[in-house]
């Protein structure tokens, strides 16, 4: 077999108990209940692993609740064939159902709700595999999440091509040996359905997206591009960026102006403030905004502060109070 099966069950008249158990050994840790007190659950679920992709095709017959500890940090496609399913993300509840589907963050997924018949087929994809791809399309750095909009009309053209790629996927995976397409063919697919998503399905980059594409910009330019972004917190003059390319200063400079619209210092500027925003509103950071300010290369307080808002329209102690949840 050319795909490793992560999980292939079928499950009838389980408890809680033995479902939660199951789930912790085949899955992730989740607490598994059903929907009606001292019911037993019925499920079945055939699951294949492709590259940074999952895909798997879940029927529970009966009704079920699974809270998660903490969700995979994956975004994920719901392609329902019947019934409906509820995802709680802390924020707000999204619904499925026959012609809605879903995508959505799983790392903020708190619990799904799945009703009785619910049966959909779903892809996973981790955020990096899909972080980069969007970075491909756009031919630019990406240093956020991508936020999708929640539901998916199924029933809409663009809809009833992702449900159509869908499907064809699945159909590639859930076949016997000799009638299996290649690994790469599969991986290719999930690939088109990334480019699908990130196209058709609203999203805070969407707007990028819908601009015209830039012309294939020079190897030596990505050269330059890959070096800053792998030395993005160490300093660096333009002597080192065009002597890492293989150029001249000059030719450098020309070809940011030409494809970037930018020069060489101000693209440098641009994806440190980036990066630093990013910093300051992760919750999981407890850096003061100097120290993030100092790890991303700005040294002079009062001249990041000014760059920073003219960037983002707010001061970045703005965006250290969000993370901490202040409501001065």
């Amino acid at each position: 077999m050319r795909y490793a099966t992560h999980s292939v069950f079928k499950i009838v008249d389980a408890d809680a108990d033995e479902m939660t158990e199951h789930y912790a050994r085949t899955l992730s840790p989740a607490k598994v209940e059903p929907l009606q007190r001292g019911s037993l659950i019925s499920v079945e679920d055939r699951h294949y692993a492709v590259g940074r992709c999952s895909v798997w095709n879940g029927k529970c017959h009966s009704g079920m609740r699974v809270t998660l500890s903490s969700g995979p940090d994956a975004y994920a496609l719901y392609l329902p064939s019947s019934g409906v399913m509820a995802i709680d993300t802390g924020r707000n509840q999204l619904v499925s159902e026959p012609s809605i589907g879903l995508l959505g963050d799983m790392s903020r997924f708190d619990r799904l709700v799945l009703h009785e018949d619910r049966s959909h087929i779903g892809i996973a994809f981790e955020k990096s595999a899909m972080i980069r791809q969007l970075s491909e399309l756009l031919d630019a750095p990406v240093n956020g999440n991508i936020e999708f909009a929640d539901t998916v009309d199924l029933a809409s053209v663009k809809g009833l091509r992702i449900t159509s790629l869908g499907n064809l996927i699945w159909s590639c995976l859930d076949v016997d040996d000799e009638h299996q397409s290649s690994s790469t063919f599969v991986e290719r697919l999930l690939q088109a359905m990334m480019i699908t998503l990130l196209e058709t399905v609203p999203n805070n980059y969407s707007a990028r997206l819908a601009k015209p594409a830039s012309p294939a910009i020079p190897k030596r330019l990505k050269r330059a591009i890959e070096y800053m972004h792998a030395n993005i917190s160490s300093p660096m003059t333009i002597t080192d960026i065009a002597e890492a390319a293989g150029t001249s200063v000059r030719a450098l400079q020309a070809a940011f102006q030409q494809f970037k619209g930018t020069t060489p210092l101000n693209y440098i500027r641009t994806t440190r403030l980036e990066c630093v925003r990013k910093e300051l509103t992760d919750p999981a950071s407890s850096l003061s905004v100097a120290e993030v300010a100092r790890s991303w290369g700005f040294s002079h307080m009062g001249r990041f502060a000014a760059l920073y808002q003219q960037s983002f329209g707010e001061m970045p102690s703005d965006a250290a109070k969000m993370r901490r949840g202040d409501n001065e």
